[in-house]
């Protein structure tokens, strides 16, 4: 194994710069180290971000952590497996850090087991305040609640003179828990097994509905969203609990976990589009209203960043609707949102859509033309978008290279069956169309049944409006 292999290296090569800013002052503290070598290590590391990865070698950093005297790769192993130790301990104690309610946990659980009733239980009472007035709701949530009140109740028993006056809160913590999982988990269960078909598992998901009912956990929000989600999956024709998620989904949302609402809005928008495969048109205007209030939320951002692929679809569904001043808008905002690696790219493509839907053919061929898109699903979706604009613009020489090119790049990717397919059929297909003979009915007919029975194409629907425009 080379040094660049090691548990050490890789560990060392995930770390942000502002942690490796913390984790300097970690190394060096007394608290965390009091070797040397191992602050030597740190600093050859530090150095190796900017070196390329041949010139980072086991004996190179033998050389520079034992200053040039004689040492074995065996020292050097032993070294790394204290720096090893280092960070994995400051990123364990960084974790505990960034969690407030874990941190008043551990606080309390200190208190009591040292006997300190009265700092226990100011701690107590801090604690629980939190967790019912500013911790954010999720599953979580009340199995904290539950150790809590365990460490009250380990405390009044050692301490006959506190009286628990929250025993019975135990097992409703416990029920709240259980019940939020178990609905997460079936609603995810549902999710898969329509896009996967799988057969129908065996859940305890009828008691947990009971449960909600019979106990009254719709009051809680969160509860509340999963009990309407998982009935607006398990009954997709039932169009009420769509409405009444979508309203829950919109106005009550406070204090819920950011992940967990960008599951449930994830499994509201794939009933969205599961709708919109089997003809409810309507369900346009649904989708992006959903879309729009989880981006009022930040729902779709993870550490400040919107996946590109949710940019690109949201940007989608607003051109089909025409919203066209509401797109332009979103595609400027959000652009610094995207990873810089493909930001230009799907910068390009989205925007290269909607001066295709305005009618900006010339705005398409400079954008599609002066980027490159490295995500390949997007380069064909962009392929395929400049094809339609030198259709639309009589291009015929280009076209015809454009449709050649189109076919080459799918030959040449190792696409998935369906996905090879998909845009296969729309370079087959709009090469015919192409050469369609003016007032030929007859042909024009024909090619109209073989696209309108093919179901795995791009750009369908256009494809028949230029049929109908020969």
């Amino acid at each position: 194994m080379t040094f660049t292999d090691s548990n050490l290296f890789q560990l060392f090569s995930s770390l942000a710069p502002h942690e490796l800013k913390e984790l300097e002052k970690a190394v060096q503290s007394p608290f965390f180290n009091y070797r040397p070598e191992e602050v030597r290590l740190f600093n050859y590391l530090l150095k190796t971000k900017k070196r390329k990865a041949g010139t980072v070698t086991a004996e190179a950093a033998v050389k520079y952590v034992f200053e040039g005297k004689k040492a074995t790769l065996a020292q050097l192993r032993h070294v790394m497996t204290y720096l090893t130790r280092i960070i994995t301990r400051y990123l364990a104690i960084a974790e505990m850090e960034a969690g407030v309610v874990e941190q008043k946990l551990l606080l309390n659980r200190a208190l009591r087991k040292r006997n300190l009733a009265r700092q226990f239980a100011a701690s107590y009472t801090e604690t629980g305040r939190y967790l019912e007035e500013e911790a954010e709701l999720n599953p979580e949530l009340y199995y904290h609640k539950f150790q809590l009140h365990t460490g009250y109740y380990i405390h009044s028993i050692t301490n006959r003179r506190a009286q628990n006056q929250n025993l019975q809160q135990l097992p409703a913590d416990l029920d709240t828990f259980y019940v939020i999982l178990n609905l997460k988990h079936a609603c995810n269960l549902l999710s898969y097994k329509n896009v996967f078909k799988l057969p129908q598992a065996d859940t305890q998901i009828d008691e947990t509905m009971a449960l909600v009912l019979q106990k009254k956990l719709q009051a809680n929000p969160l509860i509340n969203l999963l009990y309407h989600n998982y009935l607006c999956l398990s009954e997709p024709d039932n169009e009420t609990y769509f409405y009444q998620l979508k309203n829950l989904l919109l106005n009550h949302t406070q204090r819920i976990d950011t992940r967990e609402l960008r599951d449930i809005f994830t499994l509201a928008i794939n009933y969205c589009i599961k709708r919109l495969n089997t003809g409810g048109k309507k369900y346009y205007e649904e989708v992006f209203y959903i879309y729009v209030a989880g981006l009022q939320l930040a729902v779709f951002e993870e550490q400040g960043q919107l996946s590109p692929f949710t940019y690109k679809n949201i940007s989608a569904i607003a051109i089909g609707l025409k919203k066209y001043k509401w797109v332009a808008d979103f595609l400027e905002a959000y652009r610094t949102k995207l990873n810089a690696e493909v930001r230009d790219g799907f910068y390009a493509y989205c925007m290269a859509r909607y001066y295709f839907a305005t009618g900006n053919y010339n705005k398409v061929q400079q954008l599609l033309q002066e980027v490159e898109i490295k995500e390949q699903f997007t380069d064909l979706d962009a392929r395929v978008l400049l094809i339609k604009t030198y259709f639309e613009q009589d291009e015929f020489g280009l076209l015809d290279y454009s449709i050649n090119n189109l076919k080459q790049q799918l030959k040449r990717k190792k696409l998935q069956t369906y996905h090879q397919t998909v845009y296969s059929n729309f370079a087959r297909y709009i090469s015919r169309v192409l050469h369609l003979r003016p007032y030929d009915k007859k042909a024009r007919a024909a090619l109209r049944g073989k696209i309108n029975a093919t179901n795995a194409m791009a750009e369908k629907e256009w494809l028949l409006g230029k049929i109908g425009e020969k």
